[in-house]
């Protein structure tokens, strides 16, 4: 018991330098990065989630298709792109698999993760053509417009010692089942890339090994990204741990609803049936009435990193979206107005916590 008490006064302490870390926005800042002409707020529909809406089951042509896609992506912008790549057994045959790892500056201490799987579920045909809109494209898409808008601004930041944290996102490979889930039938690239970072050693002494410092010490947190995308999300706080950066969330959510930059779909709630009305407390992403508080339950990405003792923050609905591993998890699941939404707080989150605001002058690197 005082074992336990003591390691949770430990994790305590490591993240209160977060918090005191993390500021708002400038008024300045925050309005150019939310202030986007309809043409740029249609981009990440049209020039991210469309390419990503083909069936990509891992191993197959689609899912190189796809691979090729985001890579190409963010060597445009100029970002450092790790290809992890390795085969395994699964109940269709030995498959080959393809984690990729993006990183703004590869030369930071610290890493922000955002994460998310971009293979799609295999299906035996007639069913093979399931292309996972919410399952997960949107989330790579969000994540993929994340770097495009922020891409000008990472040196824009006031505090100089911000810019030992960079930002790293991750497009897994292998998330989906090939039969039934289990323990080494799912999440194939996750449990692959912990694993190896477990064991890869931040060469900052020649001892580094006895050290003990790994590539999973540079993660601050680990965000992943899930099911995002249909009506209604309503998005439980699993872990007490990074329940300050939920917080975040839910407060970048009210700032854009006070400065009418949340966008309305009006329909019936599908829990209740009821006309949905404007108020934010109805029509919040964030539950944080949810039974699911602190269950923690659900298996996915984030499992082997959390094993490992990485601070995680899993932003998945629950319910999941009706649509979950059904053919019509198509571009039609898809709410714009959510992905807008979904969008807009994940960009400003993002900047706010690395400390990126465009009004800011640019730091001078040594």
């Amino acid at each position: 018991m005082i074992k336990s008490k003591l390691n949770f006064f430990i994790i305590f302490l490591y993240f209160c330098q977060w918090i005191n870390a993390y500021k708002q926005l400038s008024k300045g800042g925050f309005s150019l990065l939310t202030n986007l002409t309809e043409i740029e707020t249609q981009k990440i529909a049209q020039d991210f989630l469309v390419p990503l809406l083909i069936p990509r089951v891992s191993g197959s042509e689609g899912n190189l298709k796809v691979q090729k896609y985001i890579i190409d992506h963010f060597q445009t912008l100029g970002w450092n792109v790790e290809e992890d790549r390795f085969t395994d057994s699964t109940p269709i045959g030995e498959i080959s698999f393809n984690n990729i790892i993006v990183t703004k500056d590869i030369n930071a201490t610290n890493r922000l993760v955002l994460a998310a799987h971009y293979d799609s579920k295999y299906f035996e045909p007639p069913n093979d053509g399931f292309v996972g809109a919410t399952d997960s494209a949107v989330s790579c898409a969000i994540l993929m417009d994340v770097a495009y808008r922020l891409d000008p601004y990472f040196d824009n930041r006031g505090d100089p010692d911000s810019i030992s944290t960079t930002l790293q996102i991750i497009f897994f490979d292998g998330e989906e089942a090939f039969r039934i889930w289990s323990s080494t039938d799912s999440l194939y690239g996750s449990r692959h890339l912990a694993a190896k970072w477990e064991n890869t050693y931040v060469a900052e002494t020649e001892s580094a090994q006895n050290n003990g410092k790994n590539l999973l010490n540079g993660i601050e947190v680990f965000i992943l990204l899930d099911l995002l995308g249909a009506p209604e999300p309503l998005i439980p706080n699993f872990f007490p741990t990074t329940s300050w950066l939920f917080t975040e969330l839910i407060k970048i959510e009210s700032r854009l609803y006070d400065s009418k930059l949340i966008k309305l779909t009006h329909h019936k709630h599908k829990m209740t049936g009821m006309p949905v009305t404007d108020a934010l407390e109805d029509i919040s992403y964030f539950d944080t009435d949810s039974l699911q508080t602190y269950q923690a339950h659900i298996d996915d990405d984030h499992v082997p990193f959390l094993k490992r003792g990485v601070p995680v923050l899993h932003l998945i609905p629950w319910p999941f979206p009706d649509s979950w591993h059904k053919l019509s998890d198509n571009i039609t699941t898809v709410d714009d107005s959510v992905l807008f939404n979904l969008n807009n707080i994940f960009r400003i989150f993002t900047a706010e916590y690395l400390g990126i605001d465009p009004t800011l002058p640019k730091i001078k690197k040594n």
